[in-house]
């Protein structure tokens, strides 16, 4: 089992808005105190803060781990001994 590391980003027009993934899948938009929690399309499903930037809801949300990343390309693993061959 591979381990994940949260994808975040800050808003780059806002810079006090931090957007991350939670350990659900879902994005956290944040400013200060205030937070609200939204799908990775930028759908509001709870929260104060009731609206986000939808694109980068989807970016922060298609981030795969780090083993899906690597199992993709057999090239690059077996380049760098990620895998025998």
């Amino acid at each position: 089992m591979g381990w994940r590391i949260m994808p975040s980003v800050t808003h780059p027009f806002d810079p006090e808005t931090l957007y991350e993934m939670n350990k659900d899948g879902n994005i956290r938009v944040s400013k200060g105190k205030k937070f609200g929690i939204f799908t990775t399309e930028g759908r509001h499903i709870t929260g104060e803060i009731r609206e986000a930037d939808p694109q980068l809801c989807v970016w922060v949300g298609n981030n795969p781990d780090l083993e899906q990343q690597l199992a993709r390309d057999d090239r690059f693993t077996e380049r760098h001994g990620f895998r025998e061959k």
